[in-house]
């Protein structure tokens, strides 16, 4: 349990320090005050009969003085934690982001495993804080408060009732114990049926809304939702049930033993065995260690288990407890051989099957992507084509096989070559980022720094460069078009914000690879960057390409030939190997029936077909 402790301290120190002795002096000050308490009223007659006296003045005085410094330490206390509590929930917070975002190994967020992990947390972080609050605050209060009870319990009633009622509380307190950590692991057990009621109540809330309303499924999803919240309440219900009778009994007799104490000392005071001062003291002791809980260790076994798994998936030296602004950065080395042009990456037999797959999706790969030269890839789908992006990113490293850099081999890096090797490359994949922030930000975050950063500052950044890339991406007109130019937040949800469509957003995701070309990389990938764009805007974005390409190593994949036709080097995959490459020309005039010829006779024949309909249409 004192992990707990060690992580608090590390996150906050002062206020954990500060805790501690809160916890110690609030529970100096319950043992205190029953005592205070027992020497006032013993002393009450006489300062009736003859005036209070000196003495009785400095018990009274004490008592309110201890009574009030108990009731203002509680208020302090809160406020500690109120404090230190925020300090935790931003570190798990900000520790789960990087577990899942920093990490250059796309198969962290890939793992089931790390998804369930990741949802647990999502639900339970809020242990981490309780557990550590138990374990320098609530803790050492009770159980110090406890014991120093028993011990002035022991002195000033019987020795015998003090160790009766010491045992009846640990007894309740291993109690409750055994009866949290039960619950809490079969909540834990729910995970996938508290997943499925979540994917529900997000599509229901708006993730999927038309779809929602135009084929009536709100009721299915309602439904659903009550049916997997309830299946994941159920065993939880459960195990309660079944606890509350033993429950009952441990705590009903708990209280017994609590009012036979306080029976006993009544007794004992109406024979004459017990003095008044010696009833006002024990009764007070009484309720205090008959009403002093020690719950708080099974929450600390939740937060100390909670803590654990944040450990696993993200260490704290993989962590930035305080946010700063990023840096630009630095130029991007490979084995620490330094950058002078763009890479010359080779596909070397490659092979690879994803964890848990029955079968490989890339088998026998060569390929090679020369230096400073545009590559088209196309095939059909399931063919390989966005696995052998992952690879080519490092995400994901070859089950057998090599791919090298500039003949270094990716499975030789380590992580931070591995990052360094990411932030050359300049992507627009089929799920590029939409960022509910301005326009502006997401185009320049393709350098790794914000613009804005916000969507309500004052004054704006320039937006010099922005001009100029976006009259060199084609997006100008785009831009003029959003209410607050470039600080027009690109979501309708907030205040000013907007929602573009799939095109446009394209052009953006466009327009921000081209801003990480300018930035210094050199790996240009477009996936499918034309599949929401009209017949004018693939037309620019063609053009564009080919221009950009010249100056780096780039790679396009694309179902439309229109985009792919004008690149010098068109490679087709299929079953997990390249089966066919060279120039349009080459490809549409090889013998035989050819796959690349037979695609694009197919997607052409289509395309006449429906330029037949428009102009039959017309007439």
């Amino acid at each position: 349990m004192f992990r707990l402790a060690r992580y608090s301290f590390r996150l906050a120190p002062v206020g954990t320090v500060l805790s501690l002795l809160s916890a110690v002096v609030t529970a100096a000050l319950t043992v205190a005050i029953p005592l205070l308490l027992g020497q006032a009223i013993g002393g009450l007659p006489r300062a009736v009969a003859d005036g209070p006296g000196t003495r009785f003045v400095g018990v009274v005085v004490a008592l309110l003085v201890a009574m009030l410094l108990s009731n203002a330490l509680s208020q302090v206390g809160q406020a500690i934690w109120e404090a230190v509590g925020s300090t935790m929930e931003k570190d798990a917070a900000v520790r789960i982001g990087a577990a899942l975002s920093t990490d250059p190994d796309l198969q962290t967020i890939d793992d089931p495993d790390v998804a369930a992990r990741v949802e647990k947390l999502r639900t339970r972080s809020w242990e981490i804080q309780m557990g550590s609050r138990m374990m320098v605050s609530f803790a050492p209060q009770s159980i110090l408060s406890l014991l120093g009870s028993v011990v002035a319990l022991a002195i000033n009633f019987h020795w015998w009732v003090a160790l009766l009622m010491l045992a009846t509380a640990i007894g309740s307190a291993e109690r409750i114990r055994r009866t949290i950590v039960a619950q809490f692991d079969v909540w834990v057990g729910g995970t996938e049926p508290q997943k499925h009621a979540d994917y529900a109540f997000k599509q229901a809330m708006g993730a999927s809304a038309k779809e929602v309303r135009i084929f009536g499924l709100s009721r299915f999803l309602r439904q659903r939702y009550w049916d997997r919240t309830t299946e994941a309440f159920a065993p939880y219900w459960k195990v309660r049930s079944r606890q509350s009778v033993t429950n009952l009994g441990v705590f009903g007799g708990r209280v017994a033993v609590t009012a036979a104490a306080a029976g006993y000392a009544g007794w004992e005071a109406s024979q004459g065995r017990l003095g008044l001062t010696a009833l006002a003291t024990a009764l007070p002791l009484i309720l205090t260690v008959g009403d002093t809980d020690v719950w708080s260790i099974a929450q600390m076994q939740r937060g100390h288990l909670a803590l654990t798994w944040l450990e696993e998936l993200s260490p704290p030296d993989r962590a930035r407890l305080v946010v700063r602004e990023p840096e630009p950065s630095p130029a991007a080395v490979v084995a620490g051989t330094e950058r002078r042009r763009p890479p010359t990456i080779v596909f070397d037999d490659v092979g690879f099957r994803y964890p848990h797959a029955d079968r490989e999706i890339l088998s026998g790969l060569d390929l090679e992507l020369g230096a400073g030269t545009a590559t088209a890839l196309v095939g059909v789908n399931g063919a390989g084509k966005s696995t052998l992006v992952k690879l080519l990113a490092a995400g994901y490293l070859p089950t057998r096989g090599r791919i090298t850099v500039d003949g270094v081999d990716l499975a030789t890096l380590d992580r931070d070559e591995r990052i360094a090797w990411q932030r050359r490359m300049a992507p627009v994949t089929q799920d590029f980022i939409r960022l509910p922030l301005p326009a502006g930000d997401n185009v320049e975050l393709g350098t790794g720094l914000p613009w804005a950063g916000g969507i309500d500052l004052d004054p704006w950044p320039d937006t010099t460069d922005l001009d100029r890339l976006a009259a060199r991406a084609g997006i100008s007109d785009l831009v003029g078009r959003l209410s607050a130019g470039w600080a027009t937040p690109l979501d309708k949800t907030l205040p000013g914000g907007t929602d573009l469509s799939g095109g446009e957003w394209q052009r953006i995701g466009l327009a921000r690879a081209l801003r990480a070309v300018d930035q210094g990389a050199d790996l240009l990938v477009l996936d499918e960057p034309a599949a929401a764009l009209d017949v004018e805007s693939e037309s620019r974005l063609v053009d564009g390409y080919l221009e950009l390409a010249r100056h780096v190593t780039s790679l396009v994949i694309s179902h439309r030939f229109s985009v792919v036709r004008p690149v010098p080097r068109i490679c087709v995959l299929e079953h997990g190997r390249i089966v066919e490459q060279g120039s349009h020309e080459e490809l549409m005039q090889s013998d035989g029936p050819g796959r690349y010829r037979t695609m694009f006779t197919l997607q052409a024949s289509r395309y006449v077909e429906a330029a037949q309909d428009v102009a039959e249409v017309s007439r």
